[in-house]
């Protein structure tokens, strides 16, 4: 016969020691969790723990390198966030040394096994039960038993009992409830038909027992509280006010430098002499950015980095791009990223971007986002002539070189030459810029489209904007790294660009601006460069597909990402048979589980979509070839690389959640 396993729940002064002597009476074995928690403090066993619990809470430990209990209680109660701390730490090494004595127990030939536990559901210890019971009884009669036992006044041992969960707590967790009203012999007898009846089999499972079990994904709706739901509308009106000012690579180092300094930053100098909760960033080209908070722990241990890029799908100006025809005047373009091209034209444009003259005096560009100003558009062919067209497969009804922005169409006065528009136009932007058309040559001058973010649907529930790929991450990690104070470890925020190209170039991922940006920092520590990547963790903030059901072919649903349902985490992404993919450890993905389940933050595992639909790359790889273990996590985006893409609220408020407790606590 197989072992069964039972946990044993409730809260203190209602008997449960009773129930426990008759599983040993049947030669059961009994982890008391309590105890093995406090047998692990003081055996090698638990050096882990104790490892653990003294980096975290150095002020809870003696000279003598001793718990002191007294003093790791005051640490963490009335503060909730060293409290999931301290759980965290706990539910992990306690429930580590409860698998082990399962499996010994199991090898022995052990037929019954129990876990007593207060925290038998919030420890995820019910995972490893067979069946739950909880023991209750009523107040005045746990009152009268903590007295007796423990020598307390009443008034002491009410606050005790009334401090703990409602009996509705377990009546709704456990799988069985028994009231212990009666005396000793009385719920003995009790306690012995339990048993008999789970030992014939005869046990209900109940809800929570199947989702303890289950991996079971909800929409976020039904567990989001109202504190996070009013910080997610704050936060969602924030990010939608940086995207209107963001549109570009350049607008988004721009608008994190301005944010930053009002945070604290500075701008990151050779010599500067740093220390924790110092705040620095340094800007790689005016492409892209990386900020830093200095922790408390040396480099040498490691930093939390979150890699986010800020380029997206557009319409770049050729070289020589400016040119009439049939009296019209066009600019040529070369697009950005992967596009589908069909999806561009007839979509109001708005042109941003920097020319650098001959003698190397720079202009910015930004046409189109003020009400006043012209906007710019690609023409389509009307469907009266379009039977052709229509005809060619999708990705070829819009040639490449068919996206030209039209500009312009009145010519210059009292010219005899030929291109009287072309002229008219260069005129105009000499006017305004002081440019002549071979400045075109050196400039980056980027067609995007002329939308600002909005919230979509009677509810407000999602947002459309052009850019949430990957703005939408970027954000999420700037807006977290701003908030922290002195954390743990060193953090790390990058804004990269060319992502969308292969991360190539001097301010794309695969440069060596962020081993120069870390090899600073970890100088001033007299760190290895090598040591300080082998220890880090990264979270590559990017976007993953949301399940769409208009093309529910494409997508494998039970490894889907869903809107509303959280961080999408993808171990993986890289096409077919994971080309180009990191493929993060089981190690990697449990710890950022871990991480979000102590810490209230809604995820979801995911991948792009099916394995031979497709497929797409983050720049995790290319920080897990500098041997920085990684993890792709991100958004769920609906009609991603489109002009105009969905994201919901909730999953944008519970990325930027994860990231802050990513630099928080990791």
């Amino acid at each position: 016969m197989s072992m069964l396993v039972i946990g044993i729940t409730g809260p203190t002064g209602c008997g449960k020691t009773t129930l426990l002597q008759q599983i040993e009476r049947r030669g059961g074995h009994i982890v008391d969790c309590d105890a093995l928690y406090y047998a692990l403090l003081a055996s090698k066993e638990g050096a882990a723990l104790r490892q653990e619990l003294q980096t975290a809470f150095p002020d809870a430990f003696g000279a003598d390198g001793g718990l002191r209990r007294k003093a790791l209680g005051q640490l963490v109660f009335g503060d909730k966030a060293r409290m999931a701390q301290l759980n965290e730490i706990v539910f992990f090494h306690v429930g580590n040394a409860v698998r082990a004595r399962l499996v010994r127990e199991r090898a022995a030939g052990r037929r019954l096994f129990a876990i007593d536990a207060i925290n038998l559901f919030e420890s995820g210890l019910a995972a490893l039960c067979d069946t739950t019971v909880g023991v209750l009884a009523g107040r005045e009669t746990r009152i009268a038993r903590i007295m007796a036992r423990d020598g307390l006044t009443q008034e002491y041992a009410a606050l005790r009992v009334d401090a703990q969960n409602p009996d509705s707590f377990y009546e709704s967790h456990c799988g069985t409830i028994l009231q212990n009203a009666g005396t000793r012999e009385q719920f003995a007898r009790t306690a012995d038909q339990y048993l008999t009846n789970i030992l014939k089999g005869a046990f209900p499972m109940t809800k929570q027992e199947r989702e303890a079990l289950l991996y079971q994904p909800r929409h976020g709706r039904d567990r989001l509280t109202k504190e996070d739901e009013a910080a997610m509308l704050t936060y969602c009106e924030d990010y939608k006010a940086f995207l209107d000012r963001s549109k570009t690579e350049r607008e988004c180092v721009v608008s994190a430098v301005e944010l930053a300094e009002k945070a604290g930053f500075r701008e990151l100098t050779a010599g500067m002499a740093l220390k924790a909760g110092d705040k620095v960033y340094s800007v790689n080209r005016g492409k892209s950015i990386l900020l830093a908070v200095i922790g408390k722990k040396p480099l040498s241990e490691g930093a939390n980095i979150g890699a986010a890029h800020t380029d997206a799908p557009r319409l770049d100006f050729k070289p020589n791009p400016l040119y009439e025809d049939a009296e019209l005047a066009y600019i040529k373009t070369h697009h950005y990223g992967g596009i589908r091209k069909y999806q561009w034209v007839t979509v109001p444009l708005e042109l941003h971007g920097k020319i650098v003259r001959a003698d190397g005096s720079e202009v910015y560009v930004k046409i189109g986002a003020d009400p006043e100003d012209p906007q710019f558009v690609i023409n389509d062919l009307l469907p009266h002539l379009g039977r052709e067209q229509g005809k060619k497969p999708l990705n070829e009804a819009i040639p490449s070189e068919s996206l030209n922005i039209l500009i312009g169409s009145w010519p210059e006065p009292d010219d005899d030459g030929t291109d009287r528009v072309k002229l008219a136009i260069m005129r105009i932007l000499h006017e305004k810029y002081g440019i002549v058309e071979e400045d075109f040559i050196s400039a980056e001058l980027e067609a995007v489209p002329a939308a600002n973010a909005r919230d979509l649907g009677f509810d407000r529930s999602l947002i459309g904007a052009y850019g949430h790929d990957d703005r939408v991450c970027a954000y999420a990690e700037l807006a977290a790294i701003l908030q922290l104070d002195v954390p743990e470890k060193t953090a790390v925020c990058i804004f990269a660009d060319k992502e969308e190209i292969g991360s190539e170039g001097v301010s794309g991922m695969q440069s060596e601006a962020f081993e120069h940006f870390m090899k600073t920092l970890c100088g001033m520590q007299s760190v290895e460069l090598t040591d300080c990547f082998a220890n880090s963790f990264c979270i590559s903030a990017d976007v993953t597909a949301a399940y769409d059901p208009n093309f529910s072919e494409v997508y494998e649903r039970r490894n889907a990402a869903y809107v509303n349902y959280g961080v999408g985490l993808c171990k993986y992404t890289g096409s077919g048979g994971k080309g180009g993919a990191s493929d993060a450890s089981a190690e990697v993905v449990s710890r950022i589980r871990r991480l979000f389940n102590g810490n209230g933050v809604m995820w979801q595992m995911a991948e792009l979509g099916k394995t031979d639909a497709g497929g797409g790359g983050t720049v995790a790889k290319y920080m897990a070839k500098r041997n920085i273990d990684t993890l792709d996590a991100g958004v769920p985006v609906l009609s991603m690389h489109a002009p105009y893409e969905t994201v919901a609220k909730l999953d944008c408020y519970m990325t930027y959640k994860g990231m802050k407790v990513f630099f928080e606590q990791n």
